[in-house]
């Protein structure tokens, strides 16, 4: 038996870590998968989650104060000489009540729509969190992106220096140009070759950055490979700027709370109104009670409680003013954050409209540069050209292709801002 135990339980532990390994299988990495991985694992929305429970629980305690109550007690006693210990002076006891509130001028059902309101918040809380998250993840990746590629332009670069040594030392072997250009290539080679190093840090810092964004927190994962590390694509822009603010607007998860809280102080309001009314209560109960040698007795109760505060020395008046001032400060901070909004929305819309412009505009740059670099090559091949105007066309088209894809990131990153602004999850999980 212990046998089949001690199998069945490897067979769970094994079946456990080949899940884990597919989950943290981050080969051929797509956005979209980054950003779901993001979504399952990051604790910020755990936590939020957390939230949303406990905004619950607190719904059902002011719930339960207005529900029916039932307790049952009893009791076993002796009262008399320790030593003799006479079953006559041997007591029990048993007895039951239940209460329940009648009347308390909606007092809890004014409490009641106001934890409604704060649930709705939390879940509206955890949503701006997701929102949040896949953002953050989402500028990561094409961080990362972006560095895998400017690797390759170092690489590139370097194997286009590393050429140009090769052809300076032959020419110079056979006379044709000056030692010195050897040395000016081999040191362009060299300070290519310190780029790279750079260029190959930079990847693991960002790649550090990506975990951290997706939630994950693995010293096992050694490289990720991006299924979109070849190439950074133009995000696509076809709304109106008036529709953009609309749609922000309507669907910002922290508006939607800020309007919940609103509500919030209009019903507290009256809530703190009457803090000076009655409250009616009614209780049932019944009590059974025996000592030995004697008869036994029951006892049947009902009450009914009525409360009415005569004198409260201010504190109904106080409360309502500061309900009335916290209703001010809630409107105060949702017309701030609707500025807020449409500043965000309108700096991500032209960060966005103003990179892809630059994104087209660089494409043009790295052709030119390509050309120049093959017009140099051949000039320097027929003598005519000289080491410095190659090694000049190198640099360019390194930073043309520099060029080009920060200017992809911005515009891939523009968006997410984009999207972060108007409560949306990344386009890509559209």
């Amino acid at each position: 038996m212990r046998k089949y135990i001690f199998a069945l339980l490897l067979i769970l532990i094994l079946n456990l870590n080949f899940a884990l390994a597919a989950e943290l299988d981050l080969n051929n990495l797509s956005i979209q998968e980054c950003l779901n991985i993001a979504l399952e694992n990051h604790p910020s929305l755990r936590n939020a989650k957390g939230g949303i429970r406990a905004a619950a629980a607190q719904l059902e305690q002011v719930k339960a104060n207005n529900r029916a109550t039932l307790s049952i007690n009893g009791s076993l006693g002796y009262s008399g000489n320790y030593e003799t210990w006479d079953d006559r002076y041997h007591s029990q006891g048993a007895g039951v009540t239940a209460s329940k509130l009648l009347y308390d001028t909606n007092r809890n059902k004014l409490q009641q729509e106001m934890q409604k309101l704060n649930l709705n918040s939390s879940r509206e809380s955890e949503r701006e969190k997701r929102v949040s998250v896949a953002a953050s993840a989402k500028r990561a990746y094409y961080d990362l992106v972006l560095k895998i590629l400017n690797r390759d332009v170092e690489l590139e670069k370097l194997n286009n220096l590393e050429e140009h040594v090769v052809r300076a030392k032959g020419y110079y072997e056979v006379g044709s140009s000056a030692y010195i250009d050897v040395t000016k290539a081999e040191a362009d080679a060299a300070s290519a070759r310190t780029s790279l190093l750079k260029a190959e840090n930079d990847i693991l810092l960002s790649q550090e950055n990506l975990l951290v964004a997706m939630g994950i927190n693995d010293n096992n994962i050694n490289n990720l490979n991006l299924a979109l590390a070849s190439k950074l694509l133009i995000p696509e822009n076809n709304k109106e700027l008036q529709d953009l603010l609309g749609a922000a607007l309507e669907d910002r998860p922290d508006l939607k709370q800020s309007e919940n809280t609103i509500k919030s102080r209009e019903i507290n309001i009256k809530n703190a109104a009457r803090g000076s009314s009655p409250t009616i209560t009614g209780q049932l109960t019944s009590n059974f009670a025996k000592r030995e040698a004697q008869s036994s007795t029951e006892n049947y109760g009902a009450n009914i409680n009525i409360n009415i505060p005569v004198i409260d020395g201010g504190a109904v008046k106080a409360d309502v003013e500061l309900a009335r001032a916290q209703l001010d400060q809630a409107q105060a901070d949702r017309d701030l954050l609707k500025q807020q909004i449409t500043y965000a929305v309108r700096s991500a819309a032209f960060a966005l409209n103003n990179a892809i412009a630059r994104a087209k505009s660089a494409q043009s740059s790295v052709q030119y540069a390509e050309e120049n670099l093959e017009l140099a090559r051949g000039r320097y091949e027929v003598g005519v050209g000289t080491p410095l105007e190659l090694s000049d066309a190198v640099s360019s088209l390194a930073q043309a292709r520099y060029t080009h894809y920060q200017a992809l990131y911005d515009a891939q990153s523009a968006r997410a801002d984009l999207d972060e602004a108007m409560g949306h999850l990344p386009i890509e999980l559209e």
